[in-house]
């Protein structure tokens, strides 16, 4: 038996189902704070930002350009 259930949900409304909480206030003044360092010349406060998902995405692309170097350099062995 397959039972489907299709709900319509704003996004405050799925946290509060999910008992998640509202992280809006700090959201916006984790940016608010980004742009006024921005601001006065700290380009450093979004590099600081920045790297961790930098680095993640150059570790993340070195794998899947590994991993097709293999399966290009498998497709074209010869076997016998």
């Amino acid at each position: 038996m397959k039972i489907s259930i299709d709900m319509e949900l704003s996004p405050q409304e799925a946290r509060e189902l999910c008992g998640w909480p509202d992280l809006s206030k700090l959201h916006e003044s984790t940016l608010n704070l980004l742009v006024d360092q921005l601001k006065s010349g700290n380009q450093e406060a979004l590099m600081s930002m920045l790297k961790p998902y930098l680095q993640g995405s150059q570790q993340a692309f070195s794998f899947y350009q590994k991993m097709f170097e293999q399966m290009a350099s498998q497709g074209t062995a010869k076997t016998s």
